[in-house]
């Protein structure tokens, strides 16, 4: 307890909002997803003051620099933007460019929908823009469905396609490494992702790259994947506020979104403990 006020002796603590539902059939509020909750357990054992909310417009103009905000991505960014920030980390930086293993270009959707060349080839397509739709491979005209949008026509990152038989979700907290966590039998169960295993020496060159980035984010995943081929590759970096759990222990994931907040929002990270 003398640890603890100690730390918080003279500086502004702040409160943690967190966006909940309530659930007819148990008659309470729960929280909104299956992260949301994995924060709320997290910041509850960091002893944070946690306040529930249903939609952004409640909490909005209640919200400081000092305060943590629990939502999804579209949401949370309502709330930097209100304090002038632009979050955003490259899915690939250039330190970590001779981890991917293929090339990596810029294209837009539209030009690819237009040429038969581009949307039979088999490339994967992610847009620039966080999460404007699931990166996926386009190997059939089919496989645009759900890529556009009839007012924007999207820049998208366009890569070589990997023949991916495992990945894992590398948890970066102020440069360590805190967890690692499969997540490929999650999308194919057929791929039996038990069978094979990331090359440490490989992560750890990667994490060696990662450290020599002087942008670097505080927090942060690097999502790491094993070829048919049995090369150790690059997936992609994901920002921490806007990140699933995975299995993550909640006390790491509470820490892992706190860290990331006090570095967009310039103030200190009372849970770096």
């Amino acid at each position: 307890c003398i640890y603890i006020m100690e730390r918080i002796k003279g500086c502004i603590m702040g409160k943690v909002y967190l966006k909940t539902k309530f659930d007819n059939e148990m008659k309470m509020e729960i929280p909104h997803n299956v992260n949301i909750a994995n924060a709320m357990y997290g910041f509850r054992e960091l002893g944070a003051e946690i306040i529930c909310y249903h939609k952004i417009d409640e909490i909005y103009d209640r919200v400081t620099r000092e305060d943590i905000v629990i939502d999804y991505i579209d949401q949370c960014n309502s709330i930097f933007f209100k304090f002038g920030i632009i979050p955003g980390i490259p899915d690939y930086p250039e330190v970590l460019n001779p981890f991917l293993g293929r090339r990596i270009w810029k294209d837009t959707i539209n030009s690819i929908s237009r040429n038969e060349d581009k949307w039979s080839a088999g490339y994967f397509v992610k847009p620039i823009r966080n999460k404007a739709f699931t990166g996926k491979i386009i190997s059939g005209i089919s496989d645009l469905v759900g890529c556009g949008n009839y007012s924007e026509d999207y820049e998208v990152l366009v890569s070589e396609p990997l023949d991916i038989c495992a990945e894992w979700r590398c948890f970066i907290l102020y440069d360590d490494i805190i967890d690692v966590r499969p997540y490929g039998l999650l999308l194919d169960r057929n791929r039996k992702s038990y069978n094979y295993h990331y090359d440490s020496n490989i992560l750890n060159s990667m994490m060696e790259a990662f450290v020599s980035w002087e942008e670097r984010p505080i927090a942060c995943s690097m999502d790491i994947c094993v070829t048919k081929d049995g090369k150790t590759l690059l997936v992609e970096l994901n920002d921490s506020y806007a990140l699933g759990c995975y299995g993550l222990a909640s006390i790491f994931y509470a820490k892992l979104i706190s860290a990331r907040w006090s570095q967009l929002m310039g103030v200190r990270d009372e849970f770096h403990f």
